[in-house]
């Protein structure tokens, strides 16, 4: 009560990475934002109606985006603080694309122009997502691959990083 879910998601995730710093560890953060209902911190709402009008003009989900870049941030700083983003892997990745029909307060959300639909939708504007790699030693900064990338490879690959094998039911 009286917190910002994206926030305590952010405090929790950057406890976590404190309390495990001295030992491998996993870490699954997985945002609300930024998906419906639509709502956002009030002050960040009213940084945005201010902003020029264009395609994207929805205040409320531009408000979410900035927040979950602050979790983002908030995740990375404390590997950072503690030395480990050298020998950490993070990954960023979204589950659709944006919403871009009426399905609900506030909504579409955003546009995926130019490409068609958007969540929902088996057009490339609802299947095509943000996918972000950070491997240091590995993955070149600001480099891109134009090979498709499907979340169901994620578990081996984690694996394999880990240097660990996956068992047939799925345990390590």
């Amino acid at each position: 009560e009286g917190e910002y879910l994206t926030d305590r998601l952010a405090d929790d995730a950057a406890l976590f990475i404190e309390n495990n710093r001295d030992k491998p560890f996993f870490l699954y953060l997985s945002h609300f934002a930024v998906h419906i209902p639509l709502e956002a911190k009030k002050e960040m709402i009213e940084k945005y109606k201010n902003k020029p009008k264009g395609k994207q003009n929805n205040p409320i989900y531009a408000a979410m985006v900035e927040s979950v870049d602050e979790s983002v941030g908030k995740v990375l700083g404390k590997l950072r603080e503690y030395g480990l983003e050298e020998n950490t892997v993070v990954i960023f990745m979204a589950d659709n694309g944006g919403l871009s029909v009426i399905e609900g307060a506030n909504t579409p959300a955003t546009t995926n122009a130019p490409l068609r639909a958007g969540k929902g939708y088996l057009y490339e504007g609802g299947i095509r997502e943000p996918w972000i790699m950070r491997w240091p030693g590995v993955v070149t900064p600001g480099s891109v691959s134009c090979e498709p990338v499907t979340s169901v490879d994620f578990f081996p690959t984690i694996c394999e990083i880990a240097g660990v094998s996956p068992q047939a039911n799925g345990e390590i």
